[in-house]
């Protein structure tokens, strides 16, 4: 916002250089991004924070610094020369949507004479980057700048019925700007009309029908009050961003209508532009009670480290145009102005008493106490011990894009009925390749892929912890709470925000290790990556995770396993992911040319499944004892199954179970395979025997043959 320095000394006299003005304010909280120019020729840009609409405009910034530099202040000219007819004879004002509109103020001016601003008032809206238009105009230009207070001036003889109405739009409705742009109006758009059609977007441009010209006589000069957030809307909905719309936006006050209306009929017959008539037109439906604070000094010094005396603490509040008045007790009662609509509780006044007072006074001091314990939340520690093991087993993190498309999902072989159900589509997409939100991490993962293939890099090992976007069905009653913690509202064909787990993704592809002199590093499979996949449940805690055969749409037939836990103690099972080999169509869908391995991990059932508490072991005192076991089986019995009986039927005895080669061949029955194990046996207490070791390798051998049907090799 551009201020001369010369206008705001008219309001503020005796006020220092321009260099220092802009210096002090800044270290007071009213940031200048510039200062151009000398002497009174400077012209201030202050950055106006969007908590503080009183500081858009010359008065504003000159009652701050009259504040700050402790001087006087002069307010505007507010003294009207009324004459001729009253106002309520010549027309009238109706707020038929008071909730958007607390207060709507006319005044007419008759006797109009339309010609050129005064020189003063032509060079200032200048200065201010503002171009001269006519005296009129000028006017409310000039006013809007001086005490912030946006101002309309129709035509008073194109106002139908000399009829002003304050309401929604109605259905179909458009009007014709000042600017010559036709706007389709929405139902929830507040607009000002007159008895027949819509004159002016409210708070953000006036019609073209209705605009001032060299023919009027008579004018209806505006000055209300509307709602920020109905203007905000309104001006983005209509892409027209405007000076009256920025300050409309930012949440003006009510009786600033009266200031502004009172100084713009003012100055009108002050450069002879027109007569005033008697009296206004005042529609005030959105009276407010005042603000009161109690301000206790002792908590203001606690909450600053300061000593600062109680009278100060007053003079400053005071300076700030608060009424400060003593209270019970070591306290105050403070009045909040109301252009001070940022000022609600004890801490905004601390916060102006430091200002004012001066940070750079504030001695430092350290902090009193113990500091607080920093704790993570479960899943961020989760997910960053996650990150710290896996980039251990040799993989990188990849950040991808959060959007995809349909075509994407297809390429992958997911359900397009699922996908259409479970997707979040984007309402104004950038472009055709991201149109939804994704369901998987696996089409992100994949594209990486694609990417690296596509220019000849096929040796990729990747992971992602990110989150996938599943849109919810609506299973109860409007307004009823869910048991994920989030809350429906509103009516039934209202959607819910999506859901948003987190997901652990990886991907390899190609060799993912560096080969050497002693052996040759052959492309990543299936197993390679369980063997991640199980570094990571282990060092996340996660323990007895078991890989069950399964079938994914994305993932080859006979090389995809399900990963699943212990549930909540109820005996059953819980899946936290699921890892496979890329389906041959999806790998030739993506341009892959080596097989690729994928898996999509649960953080939060892995967050569930984990043990709180880790669990040491002692080194073993006593040695132990190896044996091998080669046993045939069904093809179709897990590896998983067969450690189960095993340890189980070891008693006690079984320490490690490690499977170190399996054989499907002629020497084994069509149907079987042939597993090799070695199993290492220890006792906690004392030496084992040979004789306890053979009594348990044979256990373990009845316990194979009776429920597995499985024959032990010799």
């Amino acid at each position: 916002m551009l201020v001369p320095y010369e206008w705001l000394k008219e309001f503020v006299p005796g006020l220092p250089p321009a260099d220092e003005v802009a210096r002090v304010l800044t270290m007071a909280g009213v940031a200048v991004e510039a200062l151009t120019g000398e002497g009174e020729d400077a012209v201030f840009d202050f950055e106006i924070t969007h908590n503080r609409p009183d500081l858009l405009s010359v008065f504003g910034i000159a009652r701050e610094a009259a504040a700050v530099f402790s001087l006087p202040l002069r307010h505007p000219e507010l003294a009207v020369p009324e004459e001729g007819d009253a106002a309520e004879g010549m027309a009238s004002v109706e707020i038929a949507a008071p909730d958007l509109c607390r207060r709507y103020i006319a005044r007419i001016v008759t006797d109009v004479k339309i010609g050129p601003s005064p020189g003063w008032m032509q060079a200032r809206l200048a200065s201010s980057g503002v171009r001269s238009i006519n005296n009129i105009v000028d006017v409310t230009n000039y006013v809007m700048l001086e005490v912030g207070q946006p101002l309309h001036a129709f035509d008073l003889d194109l106002v139908g019925g000399r009829r002003i109405v304050v309401r929604r739009a109605a259905p179909g409705e458009s009007i014709t700007t000042i600017d010559g742009e036709e706007r389709r109006l929405s139902e929830d758009m507040l607009v000002i009309a007159d008895a027949d059609r819509p004159v002016a977007v409210a708070g953000v441009m006036g019609g073209l029908e209705t605009e001032v010209s060299e023919r009027t006589k008579a004018v209806l000069l505006e000055s209300a009050n509307f709602d920020g957030v109905s203007v905000w809307r309104t001006s983005r909905a209509l892409r027209m961003r405007t000076e009256a719309s920025s300050r409309f936006s930012r949440g003006l006050w009510p009786e600033n209508a009266r200031i502004g209306v009172d100084r713009a009929a003012a100055l009108i017959a002050a450069i002879g532009a027109g007569k005033i008539a008697r009296g206004m037109l005042d529609a005030y439906p959105g009276r407010e009670a005042p603000v009161y604070v109690t301000l206790r000094p002792r908590r203001v010094n606690h909450l600053l480290g300061t000593d600062i005396p109680a009278e100060e603490m007053k003079d400053i509040l005071m300076r700030l145009g608060f009424i400060v008045e003593p209270q019970d007790g070591d306290s105050y009662r403070v009045l909040v102005p109301d252009h001070r609509r940022d000022v609600s509780r004890e801490e905004d006044l601390v916060e102006e008493i430091a200002r004012l007072h001066g940070y750079d006074r504030i001695e430092p001091t350290l902090p009193k106490g113990a500091p607080p314990e920093v704790r993570l939340d479960p899943a961020r520690q989760l997910a960053l011990r996650a990150g710290e093991i896996l980039r251990a087993c040799g993989l990188s993190e990849v950040e991808t894009i959060t959007f995809t498309n349909l075509e994407a999902c297809r390429e992958l072989r997911l359900p397009e009925d699922e996908v259409e159900r479970r997707a979040v589509k984007i309402s104004n997409p950038l472009s055709s390749d991201y149109t939804m939100m994704r369901t998987t991490l696996l089409t992100s993962l994949l594209d990486v892929l694609k990417r690296n293939a596509a220019r000849r890099g096929d040796d990729v090992a990747i992971y992602e912890i990110a989150r996938v976007y599943l849109r919810r069905e609506r299973e109860d009653a409007p307004g009823s709470a869910r048991g994920d913690g989030l809350r429906s509202s509103g009516s039934a064909g209202e959607d819910l925000l999506p859901c948003e787990p987190t997901k652990i993704g990886l991907a390899v592809m190609g060799r993912i290790a560096e080969p050497s002199w002693e052996r040759r590093a052959a492309d990543a499979g299936f197993f390679d990556l369980k063997g991640i996949v199980e570094t990571l449940l282990e060092g996340l805690g996660v323990r007895g995770a078991r890989f069950v055969a399964a079938i994914h749409p994305s993932l080859h037939p006979g090389r995809t396993a399900r990963v699943v836990v212990a549930g909540d103690g109820d005996g059953s099972d819980a899946d936290i992911g699921f890892l496979g080999e890329l389906h041959p169509d999806v790998r030739e869908a993506f341009g892959l040319r080596k097989r690729a391995c994928v898996a999509e991990l649960d953080l939060a059932g892995i967050l569930a499944a984990r043990e709180p508490v880790r669990r040491v072991k002692p080194l073993a005192r006593f040695p132990a004892v190896t044996r091998d076991m080669a046993i045939v089986v069904r093809r179709d019995v897990p590896s998983s199954e067969v450690r189960d009986v095993m340890a189980a039927a070891g008693t006690g005895l079984v320490e490690d179970l490690r499977l170190f080669d399996v054989y499907e061949g002629p020497q084994v029955p069509e149907g079987h395979k042939s597993l090799a194990f070695s199993i290492t046996y220890r006792s906690p207490e004392r030496t084992l025997t040979d004789e306890e070791v053979e009594k348990a390798h044979r256990a373990i051998s009845t316990a194979l043959t009776e429920k597995l049907g499985a024959t032990v090799r010799e």
